[in-house]
């Protein structure tokens, strides 16, 4: 992902609400991504991504809130600048009578793309464009949908649930794909309920629960805010009962010389107890954001 500086904001979301009927599909939505970014939005279905995308592009009309792209209101973009920014629904529809190259061909000059990376991205994620779209696979019409996002270099990328459909293999070279395309100035927006694809890919995230979002911060501070797991190695470990005293001590296993729990509150206590015995090494467990995701949604 990209590591440039980050000044120029090229996604703004205030306040996006949308309710069905009297049911909620999101509400009081906000986020910002910067120039550069890869943003992931993450929840499980139903919790309101698909409704956040939708509703920010006004692919479905808000009931309130706004959203700035590339500097501007969305309602007010023109032609050409909508060119610059690429969209993967999480229901990808295509003209099935028309061949992958056909189809990737039209959408290119619908763009008035003055040029193309079709057979690059093609090869990259091995895609025959030869065949009819109605004679291609769940995960062969996704590769398509993936080219059609990076095939004019794009400026923003959002795409929802983009590895649906694809094999473990064909999920890393999509990484490839958005790092590589990252790297040359295109920012993105990522929607997906696979943790580890937006752990791999993005700098920041945005937790989204019952269409509220709870948290949008830098992955990095999400885990200094998060409970802590320790790794303890005793030279001769104390009984599983002594460290149990420790207080807000759980999730306690004990193998051999080493332990490992989590602790909930000030650690002091763990301090006071490990010290009466011989500790050869003592390490801070890095939660991952499958972790870190649980412990937001068992907060909100």
């Amino acid at each position: 992902m990209s590591r440039n500086n980050k000044i120029n904001t090229i996604v703004k979301v205030s306040n996006l609400t949308k309710f069905y009927g009297k049911t909620k599909g999101i509400e009081k939505v906000s986020f910002e991504i910067h120039e550069g970014e890869i943003y992931g939005l993450m929840g499980p279905n139903g919790a309101g991504k698909t409704t956040t995308l939708r509703s920010m592009l006004n692919l479905i009309s808000s009931d309130s809130g706004k959203t700035n792209i590339l500097g501007k209101d969305v309602n007010e973009l023109s032609s050409k600048e909508i060119s610059h920014i690429s969209y993967l629904p999480g229901e990808f529809e295509m003209y099935s009578n028309l061949t992958g190259k056909q189809y990737l061909t039209y959408i290119s000059n619908l763009r008035n793309a003055k040029t193309n990376n079709i057979h690059l991205l093609s090869d990259q994620l091995d895609l025959d464009l030869n065949k009819k779209i109605n004679a291609l696979s769940k995960g062969n019409k996704q590769k398509i949908g993936i080219v059609q996002a990076f095939m004019n270099s794009p400026k923003l990328a959002i795409l929802d649930e983009p590895t649906s459909g694809l094999d473990p293999l064909k999920q890393q070279e999509f990484q490839n794909i958005v790092k590589e395309q990252n790297k040359k100035g295109c920012s993105v927006l990522l929607s997906s309920h696979i943790l580890n694809e937006i752990e791999d890919l993005c700098e920041k995230v945005g937790i989204i629960k019952d269409g509220t979002l709870i948290a949008s911060e830098q992955i990095s501070a999400l885990k200094n805010k998060t409970i802590k797991k320790y790794e303890v190695t005793f030279e001769n470990p104390p009984s599983e009962n002594k460290l149990s005293e420790i207080k807000g001590i759980y999730d306690l296993k004990i193998k051999d010389e080493i332990a490992t729990f989590t602790i909930k509150g000030n650690i002091d206590d763990m301090i006071k107890t490990i010290s009466k015995f011989t500790v050869i090494n003592l390490r801070i467990l890095e939660p991952d954001l499958e972790e870190i995701f649980l412990t937001y949604y068992h907060k909100a």
